[in-house]
């Protein structure tokens, strides 16, 4: 997924639906084919907006003008050549080789995970949950999804964390945290904290270096337990190359919160 189509389902997703950003945003969407061979002007008249408004619109979602939205327009199915992408991982695994290898790699990982839980690294997590008053978790695509879904699950338990769909807005809460600050980044590959994943030549992600909150990483990827720019990390494995991150995310933030129960309670109690 390119980065114009994050961004304005992002819009989509948190405006107000009067506003004048969901309108454009909605309009973008439901003729995104026209964007890339669209001039500001022409763009402007769909939208039924001035060419200053269309100019604003593309600043106020991270691009430098419109010309820069215009250039993430084209849909490249595997754009940045990532063989683990949804479409050619999962669907295309799917479509070749039918429905049982895909159930097949669910099942593998689960029991894995299972079989060789790290409930000491959860621990940590959780003890550091009771700890900080503030507490930011964030990803991108299926990996937001598990920050929202550790955000609902926590909030059961009376403990309310922080999430932002907007990568821009990720990016700026990461890059000014303070040491009071715990953030819990989702990241199968690993790769958000090395660099912008969502934009063109995927440039190096500097924002963990000017950091000072305590940064968690869960993730699949084993050398990221040696990156100086993470405190430490949540690990899960992959048995098959099918990557199936989004459901073992579901499992480990059911852990985070039976354990962060645990320590919240034990607490309460001293």
């Amino acid at each position: 997924m390119g980065l114009l189509i994050h961004r304005l389902i992002t819009i989509l997703n948190t405006e107000d639906p009067d506003s004048t950003n969901y309108h454009i945003a909605l309009t973008l969407v439901l003729h995104y084919t026209k964007i890339s061979r669209s001039s500001i002007k022409e763009i402007a008249d769909l939208c039924s907006v001035s060419k200053s408004t269309i100019s604003k619109f593309a600043r106020t979602i991270g691009f430098d003008d419109y010309y820069h939205l215009k250039e993430s327009a084209p849909f490249i199915e595997n754009r940045f050549h990532f063989n683990f992408n949804y479409l050619t991982n999962i669907l295309g695994t799917i479509d070749s080789e039918g429905l049982a290898p895909y159930f097949d790699a669910i099942t593998k990982d689960i029991n894995y995970f299972k079989e060789n839980l790290d409930l000491e690294t959860i621990d940590q997590l959780a003890k550091d949950l009771v700890s900080y008053d503030q507490v930011y978790a964030f990803g991108l695509l299926f990996s937001e999804t598990a920050a929202v879904d550790l955000q609902y699950k926590l909030a059961y338990l009376q403990k309310f964390i922080v999430t932002r769909q907007e990568d821009t807005e990720q990016e700026r809460i990461i890059e000014t945290a303070t040491d009071d600050k715990l953030i819990i980044i989702f990241s199968n590959s690993g790769e958000y904290v090395k660099k912008h994943q969502l934009k063109q030549l995927s440039p190096r992600q500097k924002i963990f270096e000017k950091s000072n909150a305590k940064i968690v990483l869960i993730t699949s990827n084993p050398e990221m337990l040696d990156n100086d720019n993470v405190d430490y990390c949540i690990l899960f494995h992959h048995e098959t190359n099918m990557q199936t991150h989004h459901f073992m995310y579901q499992i480990i933030t059911d852990m985070i919160a039976l354990r962060y129960r645990y320590f919240s309670t034990k607490q309460i109690k001293e």
